[in-house]
């Protein structure tokens, strides 16, 4: 049973919330979509701001918190909002969190910082990873691909609304700001010292490079590079796969 009885989405409201699966929309309106059953759940019991639900008459599988504008939309209207093939009968439109400032090594152990990462699948993998070891504060820089975007946000698998996203400018910056405060930075390489031989002096300024490119070479010169020891064949593991076990290798102790 709904908790409140839904307002019916008018043909603005399905016009402007269909244009959030769009970037240039998101940064517009500063909103972002959630969608299905597991991920609107998720957002009810998190940080993020609601500004609206989006369900079908016959959806009945969640009750949608009072304070929720509730909307009904019907198949057409929710199929030209969604990004699903199959769409679960209910989107959420959250705001999107305020930047907040970088943390510093006296505040955070270890920041998880991403280097023109282009794959939204891979960045909601690594969102995941982070929450699940541990990993609260994650540090973007210009040309990731979008966090908030409908793949990387469906990846995310809800950890979108835990994790805190921070956006630096420029990470050479950023990641000589972390040294001087007494940090460590390093960064994931194909060839570099061993993780499972790696011992931090300090809290970590962690970069996961681009799919296609690596991590920057201006960056890669201030860093430690890690590498993950390879015991098989293959050319190389997925950013999101590297992250999960460089995240475990460095959160064991």
């Amino acid at each position: 049973m709904m908790n409140n009885p839904p307002a019916l989405l008018t043909h603005a409201q399905t016009t402007r919330y269909r244009a959030l699966k769009e970037s240039r929309s998101r940064r517009e309106d500063g909103l972002f979509l959630l969608e299905g059953v597991r991920l609107c759940e998720d957002a009810f019991n998190s940080k993020l701001e609601i500004s609206a639900c989006i369900t079908t008459k016959t959806f009945d599988k969640l009750d949608i918190p009072h304070h929720i504008d509730h909307f009904e939309a019907s198949p057409t209207q929710l199929a030209q909002i969604s990004d699903n093939k199959h769409p679960q009968g209910i989107i959420c439109v959250a705001r999107i969190p305020e930047h907040m400032d970088t943390p510093t090594p006296d505040s955070n152990k270890l920041l998880l910082v991403m280097d023109r990462l282009s794959d939204p699948g891979n960045m909601g993998t690594i969102f995941r990873s982070a929450l699940w070891f541990g990993i609260k504060d994650i540090l973007l820089g210009p040309d990731c691909v979008d966090p908030y975007g409908p793949k990387a946000v469906r990846s995310s698998m809800g950890a979108i609304g835990t994790l805190n996203l921070h956006f630096s400018p420029d990470l050479k910056v950023s990641a000589l700001a972390w040294k001087r405060s007494g940090g460590e930075v390093a960064a994931l390489h194909m060839t570099g010292k061993p993780l499972h031989n790696f011992s931090s002096k300090g809290a970590i300024f962690l970069i996961i490079g681009s799919e296609a490119h690596g991590v920057d070479q201006d960056l890669l010169a201030l860093s430690t590079a890690l590498s993950i020891e390879k015991k098989g064949q293959g050319e190389s593991l997925n950013a999101g796969s590297a992250t999960a076990i460089a995240l475990y290798e460095l959160t064991r102790s």
